[in-house]
């Protein structure tokens, strides 16, 4: 009996490759972003949020030299402000000038009139205390000299990376809620702050030589506390001053980035690795969901290629924005140093997404014989040779295998080895040894050489039976 088919089963085959393409389509722009988020998740595990793989990015700009002239434009800010010169030389010069008044008087016997009105104050008139700027200035300069060997010293230069080092890693502790073993890193309510005075106690040691008679006896504590408020004590009490709050304090950043980066810590910490797998879970899915696979990966990486342009193209802004919050040249060219190397980390990892993404498209492409390639192929029979289109390069392969699979990982060795073994370099490597490993091996079974069996083709037991005529 004859079995006829209902007026829905027509619209719902038509329908069902429709909605497969626009689903596909859809899954192929979900995956972009996961791909482009995974990427900038490993980067922010590898050098935001690693501090060993930090110090080792920003190494290059800590050996700067603007990096030290910006260290030490900074200290020489922070002594002067500790030390008050133009309060103590002014006071030294109104004592002077009381005692001199009160000698002239006393010895002159002076009648009343203008001069003792004059000396006794009733009257203004010029004081010492006038040519504090003249005394202050060659003080000043002898103080940034002293700072600035004491920046550019060994002692100094081997605590900076230190200074870094624990910096970073106490940022990172606050934005974890871990600030028991970072007492030099604290939290206010408007910013992240560093406390950087003991470095400035070592700067206002070297700065005391042939200022005793302007400061007095001054004895510094031998080791200054790392945390604000008992170095500050410890200092005013040392300078007998009382130092103002803010002194050797450096913000790392306000509260509102702050705020941000402790959701993204937490975020990366619980969903990162699994959001990597995620992301691999979806290449897959929109592969094999796509009506067409190659069409598909081409698609996928395309939307690739085109995301880490856009994500490109924000960091290079987000560069100008950095350099910005730096107040001198020495300043900028530390921050845009800084920037650079950290920055140069995410930009490998995207460069090695955009490649993959790249051979990706390339592949897919040929591998689709375009009309522009065939016809190109019919024209010159060189391009039908590279191309295989003619089968002598598969039959050339096939014929080569071994050899060809060796000189592949050699190659591969050679360029690890050249590169200084590079992650990024190493992974590259490595998909592509892999991926030209599996296309020898797809075209030497292709090739149907002796011992080995073409894909399209069954073993001679899995033939199925001759059908025998009827009677």
């Amino acid at each position: 009996m004859t079995q006829h088919s209902t007026p829905e089963q027509p619209v719902r085959s038509s329908r069902a490759p429709v909605v497969r393409r626009w689903v596909a389509g859809a899954m192929a722009v979900i995956t972009t972003l996961l791909v482009v988020a995974s990427s900038l998740v490993v980067w922010a595990h590898r050098t935001v949020l690693d501090t060993d793989q930090f110090m080792d990015t920003v190494g290059p700009a800590l050996d700067d030299p603007a990096f030290a002239d910006a260290l030490a434009d900074r200290v020489s800010d922070e002594v002067l402000l500790a030390l008050d010169l133009d309060s103590r030389v002014s006071d030294r010069l109104a004592q002077l000038d009381t005692a001199l008044v009160a000698a002239l008087v006393a010895r002159g016997d002076l009648a009343p009139g203008p001069l003792l009105d004059a000396l006794s104050g009733d009257v203004d008139r010029p004081t010492l205390a006038a040519i504090t700027p003249l005394i202050v200035e060659p003080l000043e300069e002898r103080i940034d000299a002293a700072v600035e060997r004491v920046v550019t010293s060994d002692a100094v230069a081997d605590r900076v990376p230190d200074l870094v080092e624990r910096a970073h890693s106490g940022v990172v502790a606050l934005a974890r809620a871990d600030v028991e073993d970072h007492p030099n890193v604290y939290l206010t309510d408007d910013a992240v702050m560093l406390n950087t005075l003991p470095l400035v106690a070592d700067a206002v040691r070297e700065s005391l030589g042939g200022l005793e008679d302007v400061l007095g006896d001054v004895t510094l504590p031998d080791a200054v506390s790392e945390r604000a408020p008992e170095a500050r004590a410890q200092l005013s009490e040392a300078l007998g001053v009382e130092l103002p709050e803010g002194i050797g304090q450096v913000q790392l950043m306000d509260r509102a980035t702050f705020d941000g980066l402790q959701d993204a810590v937490t975020t990366a910490d619980r969903v990162g690795w699994l959001l990597v797998v995620l992301t691999l879970v979806a290449v897959v899915a929109t592969l094999w969901i796509s009506p067409d696979r190659r069409r598909g990966a081409v698609q996928l990486g395309i939307g690739v290629l085109v995301g880490v342009v856009i994500v490109t193209a924000l960091i290079s802004r987000l560069r100008g924005v950095v350099v910005d919050v730096a107040r001198t040249p020495d300043g900028e060219r530390v921050a845009t140093v800084l920037f650079e190397s950290v920055a140069g980390e995410v930009h490998e990892i995207l460069w090695l997404v955009a490649v993959v993404a790249a051979v990706t498209v390339v592949v897919g492409a040929l591998l689709g014989r375009p009309r522009w390639l065939v016809d190109a192929g019919r024209r010159w029979p060189w391009v039908a040779t590279v191309t295989g289109q003619d089968g002598r390069l598969g039959r050339w392969v096939a014929a080569h295998a071994d050899v060809l699979r060796v000189a592949v990982l050699a190659v591969a060795v050679l360029v690890v080895v050249a590169t200084g073994f590079l992650w990024v370099v190493m992974v590259l490597t490595v998909l592509l040894a892999a991926a030209a490993l599996w296309a020898i091996t797809v075209t030497r079974r292709s090739a149907g050489l002796p011992g080995e069996r073409r894909g399209s083709e069954r073993p001679p037991a899995e033939q199925p039976p001759a059908e025998q005529p009827r009677a």
